[in-house]
């Protein structure tokens, strides 16, 4: 798992005025809008005594700690605290960390880093698909850490999915395919043969097998967590966001040509991804080449110092004392060097 990406936390249709709270790289955030619809994402966790902002309220543009009634603003700093006397001024460790924030395919994405807006790996641009894109949205949960559930969904052949039909069976024939990366991305074009799908007749109560054709597909990877597929007029967006080490959650947005309802396009996606459990929570890891990019990437995250150190976090930190990703305003504000309570999370050394 690793800081200084974008991360997308929840669904679009998630976030309201009423605070949740999201559970992502072993950490703990609140999610919210504004008054202006704007969404928000700071840490959960109030620096007073640890409450969970996720359970107080909003009031105004605040968010309220639930405990001792500490407001925060969205930019995390403290403005009230209703045992000050009048004429005491809030301390000015009293702020949480607050994460950039963009609606964008339908997610609500927090940048999960310190790094300044010039240094990021941008948000990855899906091609095809609308910022304001709309289609049928669902999750699966898996037992299994993130890298290997995006190493087995990183596939092309996994491209029929974006098919908004109902399969026979989970195997798909892929022909010659073409290859192209980038730093953070890779792309796998090719012709793939869906298994065949599953023809109904009146009121449902016949099912005929029909064979599929090939058709054009794609799949690209863009670290960290996204495969997007497209195969025959159909788009795919998977998001993987990783729960904790052994914990991975999946959406989906799949946008079809066809009318069929969402409920119904749900259905056979879910299906079909029920249909990999086994392989994905207990088989081994594919070696294709997507997941050798992936490796690649994760590597070079490693590299660069964004490895979140978890094994760390549970031995050394667990149920003593709380360490989150660090914001930008770390680094942005100097005189607020000294001003944060809560410890950032450990990375993982490379030398």
């Amino acid at each position: 798992m690793y800081k200084n990406f974008w991360w997308p936390l929840a669904t679009s249709n998630e976030v309201s005025n009423k605070p949740m709270r999201v559970t992502a790289l072993q950490q703990e955030f609140v999610l919210y809008r504004l008054s202006n619809g704007q969404a928000q994402v700071l840490s959960d966790l109030c620096v007073h005594r640890g409450g969970a902002l996720s359970d107080g309220w909003l009031s105004g543009e605040c968010i309220v700690c639930p405990y001792h009634g500490w407001a925060f603003t969205r930019d995390g700093a403290c403005v009230k605290i209703p045992a000050n006397q009048d004429g005491v001024p809030v301390p000015r460790k009293a702020r949480v960390d607050s994460y950039p924030t963009v609606e964008k395919y339908g997610f609500v994405w927090a940048f999960l880093g310190d790094l300044s807006e010039q240094d990021r790996v941008p948000l990855a641009a899906l091609a095809g698909v609308a910022e304001r894109a709309q289609g049928a949205s669902g999750s699966i949960t898996w037992q299994a850490s993130y890298d290997k559930v995006v190493a087995h969904l990183g596939d092309l052949a996994k491209a029929f999915f974006a098919i908004d039909a109902e399969f026979a069976g989970p195997q798909a024939k892929v022909g010659a395919a073409d290859t192209s990366q980038s730093d953070w991305s890779i792309k796998i074009a090719g012709n793939i043969t869906p298994p065949p799908s599953i023809e109904k007749g009146f009121w449902g109560l016949t099912r005929k097998e029909v064979a599929s054709v090939a058709t054009n597909a794609s799949m690209t990877l863009h670290f960290p967590c996204i495969t997007a597929h497209q195969a025959g007029g159909g788009q795919l967006v998977l998001i993987h966001l990783p729960v904790n080490d052994k914990v991975t959650q999946t959406k989906w947005l799949a946008i079809h040509p066809q009318t069929t309802l969402p409920e119904t396009s749900n259905r056979r996606l879910n299906a079909a991804l029920e249909a990999m459990r086994d392989q994905i929570e207990g088989g081994a890891a594919p070696t294709n080449i997507a997941a050798q990019a992936f490796a690649r990437m994760c590597n070079e995250a490693l590299q660069r110092g964004w490895g979140i150190d978890i094994h760390t976090i549970q031995s050394d930190y667990a149920n003593i004392k709380a360490v989150v990703i660090p914001s930008p305003a770390r680094r942005e504000v100097p005189e607020l060097a000294a001003a944060w309570v809560l410890k950032e999370v450990p990375v993982l050394r490379t030398d």
